[in-house]
């Protein structure tokens, strides 16, 4: 329709100020904008709508909107595009069953391009003609008309034009110099959620796919915009679509808890029977523009479904299901108002002021058409972007969204406390098990000092009943030696077993000619005038070292059954160190249980001499006693190049706060406290080292008792 000025009439014309203040008053933000350009290509017919999105400059973006409907031809763009405010259900050439699947109503949407750009394209093909147009508001004055002023679609540069030319028929609208630094979108899978929030794309009759370049030279690529709804997360649902949404649940889900037993415990989801809500359809007359009601009742119905979250901690909802997305500028738990297809409130939860717990849980899509029906007046707020809440059909969503909405929260609430009851329960019933634990703990260590102080007893009674045995012993073998002495020239008349125990004491007197061989040189030495220090410091050790093995000689001579004719003998090693604890250390040792263990059973004989066996188990003995030790363990085993022989007790150990260098134990005269010689563990490395061609060392990394390891090579 093309309207001209005459005598008698004159029509009004819009500037550009009056298009940009209603542009604004619309559209609080690009998203919106560009859902009506979509919207305005469903509407005419497409099955394929795409949005070209470049925003690799984003203060200066590119937009191409483009689809493959019935397009316009010059005529179009005068009597529709053009006049503002149009209602497109008027229009007598379209049949009434796509009247009734128009989104849009008031002719307003094309100011949504406006609205993004001051400068845009508008490129068009029918059946019959093609043409392009811009419209150019970057130097126009306010108080200029707008205007569409044809152009060569050669000249513009499309970016997406391999993918527009395969359209024969459609409309492409090209903004430039969009400002998107508010867009609030960071990447391609956010940009689809919020543009599949915008519509019904599941009733939609065509498909919309969306192309989002971040950074230059990127290619593009269009991607079907499809509804990812995190259902499997949902622990409740109400459900009125024709749609099974019921089988896209789990049966069962996790809740998030502290407590991992009671966060692995799964939960039973639950599903609404529809009919317990008979109020979602029905008639009822409303109000009219002049302040009547209808005279018969207008049919409504809410379709659409209704869900309550488990969680909405981004990691435990994604953990029940990925599709869960939520940022900083994107939120999927609000109840979406979709009227005609498009997005009409972006949550109705406001409308409801529910401000119980868990209503920031709910996540819905509902349709209720009866809020832009034809016959009734336009109760739609000035932006276009919600309702008149004191309106009646408003009030009847309200109504019938109210129970559903409480009843979920109601569920919500009650598992809620539930998991709370059972988080309550396990704390008191660990509480429990720890004091039980503590006082188990408690008489234990009673026992255990009882016990201590038992041993102790023992032990001072112990050593007091082997020093009177000792005495007895010395007294016995006293009066032994005076009984030889009286009798020595009757040599020949000496019975057999005197006679085995005086040929045991050959390895005494070679030890003895050992100490007074080394005390002659040092006297030759000292008259010679060479004494040095370190001469008789290395004298000293020897002297020690040879007492060491010549206590040995009394111990194992007097109370096992070892061959003692020579000073080395040939034999299983592992199999006289056995013997040797069990007949000679045990008994010298009451207080300690020895245990030894060999775990091969290889043999392997080799030359030793039993008095150094002696010296090495007697210190290790002693120095366990000293250190209050209740069990020695000796643990005998071969590698393929050596002998294994670690020695372990349970005694208070080494206190390595005292000691920088444990390994210095082992120096002469270095003991384990102030009160010891420090010379027994000089012996036993001495051995090991001399005899044995071995080495010893100390576990340091034992924090409990005292544990030697030596290894001696085959």
């Amino acid at each position: 329709m093309n309207t001209i000025n005459t005598k008698d009439e004159i029509y009004f014309n819009f500037s550009y100020f009056a298009l940009r203040l209603l542009g604004k008053g619309l559209y609080s933000n690009a998203w919106t904008a560009i859902a009506e350009l979509v919207a305005n290509g469903f509407d005419a017919n497409a099955q394929h709508v795409k949005i070209y999105i470049n925003a690799s400059n984003k203060e200066k973006s590119v937009i191409e909107i483009f689809d493959d409907g019935y397009g316009m031809g010059y005529d179009d763009l005068v009597s529709k595009y053009t006049l503002i405010g149009r209602d497109k259900r008027d229009d007598k050439t379209i049949d009434e069953e796509t009247k009734k699947q128009l989104m849009g109503r008031k002719g307003i949407g094309k100011l949504a391009a406006l609205y993004l750009s001051k400068k845009y394209y508008l490129i068009s093909k029918t059946k019959k003609e093609s043409s392009a147009w811009c419209l150019d508001s970057l130097d126009a004055k306010d108080s200029d008309v707008p205007r569409l002023d044809r152009i060569d679609a050669k000249k513009i540069n499309i970016e997406s034009g391999p993918f527009w030319e395969k359209n024969k028929t459609g409309t492409m609208i090209k903004l430039t110099d969009v400002d998107l630094r508010n867009f609030g979108v960071q990447s391609l899978k956010g940009l689809q959620a919020r543009l599949a929030d915008f519509f019904l794309t599941d009733a939609l009759d065509g498909k919309m796919e969306v192309a989002f370049l971040t950074h230059r030279g990127e290619k593009i690529n269009f991607e079907k915009v499809e509804k990812e709804i995190a259902f499997k997360n949902m622990y409740a649902l109400f459900n009125n679509t024709p749609r099974n949404i019921e089988k896209e649940l789990c049966q069962s889900l996790f809740f998030k808890s502290s407590i991992k037993q009671i966060a692995n415990k799964k939960r039973h989801t639950i599903f609404f029977d529809r009919k317990k809500f008979p109020e979602t359809s029905g008639e009822q007359c409303f109000l009219l523009s002049d302040g009547r009601k209808t005279k018969k009742g207008v049919p409504y119905k809410l379709e659409g479904w209704i869900g309550i979250h488990a969680t909405i901690d981004k990691e435990s909802a994604s953990s029940n299901d990925s599709r869960y997305l939520k940022n900083k500028v994107y939120n999927p738990n609000k109840l979406r108002l979709y009227v005609r297809k498009k997005l009409a409130v972006e949550n109705f939860l406001d409308y409801l002021h529910n401000t119980q717990a868990f209503s920031n849980y709910i996540e819905g899509e509902i349709s209720f058409d009866i809020l832009d029906n034809d016959k009734l007046p336009d109760i739609a707020t000035t932006n276009r972007q919600g309702f008149d809440e004191d309106s009646d059909r408003i009030q009847l969503l309200i109504d019938i969204l109210k129970p559903i909405v409480s009843a979920l929260i109601k569920r919500r609430v009650d598992i809620g406390e539930e998991i709370k009851q059972e988080e309550k329960d396990y704390k008191k019933e660990q509480e429990r098990i720890a004091n039980e634990k503590a006082e188990v703990e408690r008489q234990k260590a009673e026992r255990a000092e009882r016990d201590r102080e038992k041993a102790e007893r023992d032990r001072d009674k112990a050593y007091e009943d082997r020093k009177k045995q000792e005495a007895r012993a010395d007294a016995a073998e006293a009066d032994l030696h005076s009984e030889r002495k009286r009798n020595s020239f009757l040599t020949e008349n000496i019975s057999v077993e005197k006679k085995d125990f005086v040929e045991k004491f050959h390895l005494v007197k070679i030890n003895l000619d050992s100490i007074k061989n080394k005390i002659g040189s040092l006297i030759i030495r000292k008259e010679k005038n060479r004494l040095d220090f370190d001469g008789v410091w290395e004298t000293v050790k020897f002297i020690s070292l040879t007492v060491a093995r010549m206590k040995a000689v009394f111990s194992y001579g007097m109370k096992a059954n070892f061959n003692t004719e020579d000073e080395n003998i040939k034999a299983n090693l592992f199999e006289f160190i056995e013997d040797y604890c069990a007949n000679v250390l045990k008994k010298m040792h009451d207080d300690l249980n020895i245990a030894v263990s060999i775990e091969k059973s290889e043999t392997y004989e080799c030359e030793f001499s039993p008095q150094d066996i002696g010296a090495i188990f007697e210190n290790i003995a002693s120095n366990s006693e000293k250190f209050n030790a209740r069990n020695l363990f000796v643990n005998m085993n071969f590698s393929k190049k050596d002998l294994l022989i670690d020695i372990i007790d349970d005694g208070k150990g080494v206190d390595k706060t005292k000691i920088k260098n444990i390994n210095s134990l082992f120096d002469f005269g270095k003991g384990f406290t102030s009160s010891g010689s420090g010379v027994g563990l000089y012996h036993v490395k001495t051995i090991v080292n001399e005899k044995f061609h071995g080495n010893i060392s100390i576990n340091e990394e034992r924090t409990k008792g005292f544990e030697l390891n030596i290894r001696i090579p085959k």
